[in-house]
């Protein structure tokens, strides 16, 4: 399936968003905004379809696990238009006041869609719980529950084709929509096992599902919550990344050895600081030169904004 979603991506992309270099890694902010817009546009127009068409079975079949499925495949399409509002916001050039740009919108935008699945979640979990403590006949129906995987399937489709775009735009609220799209699979596979259970007279498993898609929900919006809060804040770079930069530093002929590397998240814009270490008696312009060779390998081979202080350190010559 991995190579149907990259040759669907390669498609969408050159039809809408005229991009026939199809890079592993883009780096252009305006072209990382069009591939945002259609993973956001893409995902508006599946939703809206799947959600009438969850919507009018659920009333017909009097489901509320398919209900809540409706409104959370309803809420996809909220969140991919705080994808569209986030990456126009985020897409905006470094002024005096934001010097680094206003890429972190992303992470924002990333925390809104969390919260408004945990918020789904427990409207729904509510409804469900409710629901268990009656015994409410639900309609069973083949024909609906072979729908529902079939939709399923369309929204896993979603789930890969916005994690690819995630991928190669680097952008976390694409990824998240991701998730969100992902569970909204799930849940639909979890609602067909319930309308073919009430079929049989097992009306309470509707409500049970109901329950655990409310968990799923919300289980997957706390996730999303917790990464985008911690990018927010700022993380500590990966153990890759500090053996990377350390490599390519040490790399350079006259570094002795580095420390306090610091890499600084802005979304597209990323920077990396770190203190490198040189002969004392080395001319000021050799030290100088050494510090813009090791901003310039790890510029190139990271994609970082590099900022190097030079330490002097005293070396035993010999006599």
């Amino acid at each position: 399936m991995d190579r149907f979603i990259k040759k669907s991506v390669n498609y969408l992309l050159k039809l809408f968003v005229k991009d026939t270099q199809l890079p592993d890694k883009v780096t252009d902010m305006n072209m990382r905004k069009k591939y945002a817009y259609l993973e956001a546009w893409v995902s508006i127009i599946g939703n809206l379809v799947l959600t009438v068409i969850k919507i009018i079975m659920g009333l017909t079949l009097n489901s509320i696990s398919l209900l809540a499925d409706a409104v959370h495949t309803a809420s996809d399409v909220l969140t991919s238009i705080v994808v569209l509002l986030g990456f126009k916001i985020s897409s905006v050039p470094a002024d005096k006041k934001h010097p680094y740009g206003h890429g972190r919108i992303e992470f924002i935008s990333s925390l809104i869609i969390a919260v408004m699945l945990i918020l789904v979640g427990i409207e729904f979990g509510k409804n469900s719980y409710t629901r268990l403590l009656s015994n409410v006949p639900v309609k069973g129906s083949f024909q609906v529950a072979i729908i529902m995987v079939i939709g399923a399937i369309v929204k896993e489709w979603m789930a890969q084709f916005s994690a690819e775009l995630g991928k190669r735009a680097d952008a976390s609220a694409l990824i998240a929509d991701a998730w969100h799209h992902r569970t909204d699979g799930i849940a639909s596979i979890l609602v067909a096992i319930a309308i073919i259970a009430s079929k049989y007279g097992y009306y309470k498993i509707d409500a049970i599902f109901g329950l655990g898609v409310s968990a799923l929900i919300i289980y997957t919006g706390i996730n999303i919550a917790i990464e985008s809060m911690s990018k927010l804040i700022g993380e500590v770079a990966s153990k890759d990344m500090i053996e990377a930069i350390t490599y390519y530093a040490m790399s350079i002929p006259g570094v002795n050895s580095i420390h306090k590397i610091n890499v600084h998240d802005y979304g597209i814009h990323k920077m990396v600081s770190l203190h490198i270490q040189v002969d004392s008696q080395l001319p000021l312009i050799k030290a100088h030169e050494i510090s813009e060779r090791v901003e310039s390998i790890i510029e190139s081979e990271t994609d970082y904004e590099a900022v190097v202080h030079v330490d002097p350190i005293s070396l035993s010559h010999d006599s």
